[in-house]
């Protein structure tokens, strides 16, 4: 569900959706421009609202670790363009690595969709 959720392109109708995205793309990336994008975010929406999209965002980073914790394979797109992170860390020493196919070639994000890309999230 959240693959085809993923793949939907088009306008949504949500109010601030742009200024949402941006939030979603500068918490997930961990870039310098959090802080900005987060007063920006909190100023348009306010308090109340501000709190709710932050909390949305901490729910699916539990449900993230979550997953990771019970030892779902890694799909191939993450396995491709992890390969330096898992090292460092140290992931592929876990039990769970025996659930991932691990015999990917290592290549960016954007082969596997060319919408993707490194920048932030464009208005539309």
């Amino acid at each position: 569900m959240l693959r085809a959720s993923s793949a939907e392109k088009g306008s949504t109708d949500i109010d601030r959706e742009h200024e949402l995205r941006a939030f979603a793309d500068a918490l997930a990336r961990g870039a310098d421009t959090l802080p900005t994008v987060r007063a920006r975010l909190r100023a348009l929406v306010g308090d109340d609202a501000f709190i709710e999209a932050a909390a949305v965002a901490a729910a699916f980073h539990g449900y993230v670790r979550v997953a990771d914790g019970t030892g779902i394979p890694v799909d191939e797109l993450v396995v491709a363009t992890s390969a330096d992170l898992r090292d460092e860390l140290g992931i592929n020493a876990y039990a769970g690595v025996e659930n991932t196919d691990l015999d990917v070639d290592v290549r960016p994000f954007q082969d596997f969709d060319p919408s993707l890309h490194s920048g932030p999230i464009p208005p539309g």
